[in-house]
């Protein structure tokens, strides 16, 4: 069974709510995808070295997968969250209301006397400490932490993170004529529009790598 203890030999713990968002991320959006493409590897000639299997990939998929991460962060952004000593708000409304009553987010952190914090409080502050305790997060850390990761702290803290995590996927690069392409669009299209909405992952990139 895991404990704190487990998570507390990380050089940081604040970690912690984005690795959340990424294990949601990864149940609602990514996991069905992950199997999806292991399937075409195993059984529909999938080849993960092929630079034009990857160009084909991205070229039938990706904008699915955007629209579904982007439906994601919408719905995230409009979901009730349930606040201590108030009433529940969503991160939209969250965000705006903060924005109104401490104006734009950004200024160092206890720069109003009113609201200084002390350094042990700082050291802790954004620890969401109930997601220290559940499995799955703290098995996304294990497999997710940058090895010799640096402690991060709000001690001095002026404006956002040095450095904003992100996901880079840059298409591969192949010169295809114009002409090619447009080709395999009109076939792609030309069959969707044949088949009908009901198209399995399976039988589109079966298709798509035939035209290709």
């Amino acid at each position: 069974m895991n404990t704190i203890i487990d998570i507390m030999t990380y050089r940081s713990v604040h970690n912690v709510q984005i690795e959340r968002l990424w294990v949601d991320v990864t149940a609602q959006v990514g996991a069905s995808w992950a199997e999806a493409f292991t399937q075409l590897e195993l059984h529909h000639g999938l080849d993960i070295n092929s630079t034009h299997h990857i160009w084909l990939l991205h070229l039938l998929f990706l904008p699915t997968i955007n629209q579904q991460l982007t439906f994601f962060a919408e719905s995230w952004n409009q979901h009730q969250i349930q606040i201590w000593n108030g009433p529940n708000h969503s991160p939209a409304d969250l965000f705006g209301f903060d924005m109104l009553v401490h104006g734009i987010q950004g200024s160092q952190l206890g720069a109003d006397p009113s609201d200084d914090m002390t350094e042990e409080e700082l050291e802790v502050f954004g620890v969401d400490w109930e997601g220290l305790h559940e499995d799955n997060i703290l098995q996304s850390l294990r497999s997710n932490a940058v090895p010799h990761e640096p402690a991060t702290s709000w001690i001095g803290r002026v404006g956002p993170p040095e450095h904003l995590n992100e996901v880079p996927l840059e298409p591969p690069m192949l010169s295809i004529p114009t002409e090619q392409l447009h080709i395999l669009d009109e076939a792609l299209n030309s069959w969707t529009l044949a088949v009908g909405n009901s198209i399995s992952i399976e039988s589109l990139w079966d298709y798509g790598l035939v035209s290709a």
